[in-house]
């Protein structure tokens, strides 16, 4: 299920020394862009600024093996999608819940200030996929003990 990447208007001019080509790499050609068929756990984030996030892992072994991500809204969002994306393919669920918005600052070699809330929408967008997945097993525990 593939989806395009939608950029808002609402990017900021900040002068270039601010943003690097780690940043422009993951701005233009984001990572594990599109949803995941049957995630194990999947998310959507909502930012202060209205922009959002949808996250789908696949996991076994308590492990992230795939991961879709499908950003809407400004360059600052889709990078630290991306970000975030990178970071964690291959992580156990427990690295993968320590990973933080200055982490993905440091994996786009920084971001602006008035943009870490992007950073920190990719992360707790990460967590609830997280936490979805652990609700559909432990929920399945459950009713099955029933």
């Amino acid at each position: 299920m593939d989806s395009e990447v939608e950029v808002s208007e609402k990017d900021h001019d900040h002068p270039p020394h601010l943003l690097n080509d780690r940043f422009y790499e993951h701005a233009n050609q984001p990572r594990n862009i599109g949803g995941i068929p049957k995630a194990e756990g999947k998310a959507t984030g909502l930012g202060v600024c209205g922009d959002s996030i949808e996250i789908y892992l696949s996991i076994r072994n308590q492990a992230i093996v795939n991961i879709g991500q499908v950003p809407h809204g400004c360059t600052y969002t889709v990078t630290c999608g991306s970000a975030v994306s990178q970071l964690v393919t291959g992580k156990s669920l427990e690295e993968a819940l320590r990973v933080t918005p200055d982490a993905v600052a440091a994996e786009l070699g920084g971001l602006p200030e008035d943009h870490m809330h992007c950073a920190s929408l990719a992360v707790n967008t990460l967590g609830e996929a997280i936490d979805d997945y652990y609700r559909k097993i432990w929920g399945n525990r459950e009713e099955a003990a029933q």
